[in-house]
């Protein structure tokens, strides 16, 4: 059963008691017997969310961990702070949280020096309820009188209506069912995409003929446009220059659990359960799409079965409440395998160019790096040079595209790593003295150090203002790759739970296989042709190397995003190590 508090009840939970904080990320409500009960926002995933808000709680709190509370991504009753995404409650939600409880002490928060709960290895608070099955995802979700709805989908990505026949509901252009879709019979007519998906090098020329040439946005989180010097001056007087071509396809999020969400209406209102990201984004779009006010909306934010970036939208909700409007009764839809591959948003496909050229003793004197579609995340150099343009041309989408884990990172650290790896073997220098060489930070100085010089091939970056590093080991196998060993390095300021920052380094690398070598959504004239996991390979347990994970505490720094920065050494490194071991660069992904 869901459990259910009204709008009302919510308020009295808050009590005279509640301490409130305008445009703060947390509520705090102190017990009589001892316990808090913190309200936030934002949504655990799977990425640790939930335990390292309870641990910051608790830190400034002064008290164990079992006696703090969180309700998350509650709109009743959690102020509103955005969403769940981005890296951003580590280096940005933990800060506001421990200033906030620790004012209710009338003083300062905990140094790090005297950190007694954080900085330590607390295990995930809800793991026994998820390895005995007690816990429920949204698919899970129940109450009386529910219905199970689904909706009546195109077979083709674009498609216009032209007859309908059988037990269907209808609400404008929108067609569900109160039962199984299957059992209605509609006739579809085919429009095409603007221009041919399945080919990506016609892909990647309609991005340049369509795309818009960026602007600087100072201050921006991703910036579109960053100069510094005179680029284009510096590589038309270079004696020795390099330019490289990398494309990067589609990808689906592919979560182990599809969408799911019930909607629940009653005097007017509706109340939603799902597993979304960004319960109040998602509460806007559910108002404006069924036409009524924000006020008569509430979103509860339910654990679900991973998302990586793919559970922002409104999709099942909209879906869910309107079967529910129609219905008069509380319904639930629930995605299938096919839908969460045909009806959700993918990671962009996208086209990165890098021209570059040469000085005096290694040193790189001037870098252009242009991204079209894919994003500007991570597009700023971390090497040292004096004349750089980084830039992302924004295009045209022909395919639905949205956030994915680390967004662009992956796609622009893949192809300056390996433009950087090309350069140091035409300057006939080894690749980790090469980087060395051009970088001047010495945080990610710090972290190559410790990573070392070694076989196979080595990638490194800042990302989320983490430094981090990484060598992969390989073997070929007739045409296969196969990874025998990753050895990560990173320092992420003040580690607020090695064990979790262990574990999502871990699982963020093992994913970033999946990229690289595997996976690509396909698509021919008219409709997605990936519908299955059968036609969509994602890493399987026999494709995990050995990993070694070392980490750098930095107890002086302010903590930084951890749960997608790994992700981007994947790529990079297996690329770098199958060109040091064959001599053949990989410029499209997958490599397989």
């Amino acid at each position: 059963m869901v459990e259910s508090l009204s709008r009302r009840e919510a308020l009295q939970a808050l009590g005279a008691g509640a301490f409130l904080f305008a445009g703060a990320p947390v509520r705090i409500h102190p017990a009589d017997d001892g316990t808090f009960t913190v309200y936030t926002s934002k949504v655990e995933l799977g990425q640790g969310a939930r335990t390292e808000l309870t641990q910051a709680a608790a830190e400034e709190l002064h008290v164990p961990v079992d006696r703090v509370r969180l309700v998350m991504g509650d709109t009743a009753v959690c102020p509103d702070d955005g969403g769940t995404f981005s890296s951003l409650t580590t280096p940005l939600t933990v800060p506001e949280m421990r200033k906030d409880v620790a004012s209710q002490r009338g003083a300062a928060v905990t140094s790090p020096s005297e950190w007694k709960v954080l900085g330590t290895e607390v295990r995930n608070v809800c793991g026994r309820d998820i390895v005995t099955g007690a816990h429920k995802y949204p698919g899970d979700l129940r109450v009386e009188g529910m219905v199970e709805g689904s909706v009546v989908r195109a077979p083709y990505y674009r498609a216009s209506l032209i007859s309908v026949e059988g037990p269907a509901v209808r609400e404008g252009d929108f067609i569900g069912s109160l039962g199984h879709a299957s059992e209605v019979k509609a006739r579809w007519k085919a429009e095409p995409f603007p221009v041919d998906v399945s080919d990506h090098e016609a892909l990647a020329a309609w991005f340049k003929a369509n795309s818009t040439p960026p602007t600087e946005q100072p201050g921006a989180r991703y910036p579109p446009l960053t100069r510094r010097g005179d680029a284009a001056k510096a590589l038309a007087s270079a004696e020795r220059k390099r330019t490289s071509r990398f494309w990067v396809p589609y990808l689906a999020h592919t979560p182990l659990e599809p969408r799911a969400a019930l909607a629940i209406w009653k005097d007017g209102a509706v109340e939603i359960h799902s597993g979304t990201q960004t319960p109040f984004p998602v509460r806007s779009e559910v108002a404006k799409a069924l036409g009524i006010p924000e006020s008569k909306v509430r979103i509860v934010a339910v654990n679900p079965g991973g998302a990586f970036g793919g559970k922002h939208r409104a999709e099942c909700e909209i879906e869910a409440a309107r079967l529910a409007r129609i219905a008069g009764k509380p319904v639930k839809v629930s995605w299938t395998r096919q839908e969460e591959f045909t009806c959700s948003y993918h990671r962009p496909a996208g086209l990165v160019e890098i021209e570059s050229s040469l000085g005096a003793h290694g040193k790189l004197d001037a870098w252009v790096h242009r991204n079209y579609n894919s994003g500007a995340p991570a597009l700023p150099t971390p090497y040292d040079t004096p004349n750089i343009s980084c830039e992302f041309h924004r295009t045209p989408a022909p395919v639905r595209q949205g956030p994915y884990r680390s967004l662009a990172a992956v796609a622009n650290i893949w192809a300056r790593e390996s433009h950087i790896d090309d350069w140091a073997v035409a300057a006939k220098i080894d690749p980790w003295d090469f980087r060395m060489k051009n970088l001047a930070d010495e945080r990610l100085r710090a972290v190559l150090e410790k990573l070392g010089k070694g076989p196979g091939g080595m990638a490194c970056t800042i990302e989320k203002d983490a430094r981090i590093a990484m060598r992969a080991e390989v073997a070929i196998e007739g045409k296969a790759i196969r990874l025998k060993r990753f050895t990560y390095v990173g320092e992420y300021g003040a580690i607020l739970n090695p064990l979790n920052l262990r574990n999502q380094i871990t699982g963020a690398l093992i994913m970033g296989i999946g990229g690289a070598l595997f996976e690509e959504v396909r698509f021919d004239s008219t409709a997605q042709l990936t519908r299955s996991l059968s036609h969509y390979r994602v890493p399987r347990f026999g494709d995990i190397p050995d990993i070694e994970v070392h980490l750098i505490d930095r107890r002086d720094l302010p903590s930084a995003g951890a749960g997608e920065s790994a992700i981007t050494m994947t790529a990079p490194a297996i690329a770098n190590a199958v060109y040091a071991m064959t001599g053949q660069r990989f410029t499209r992904m997958p490599f397989s």
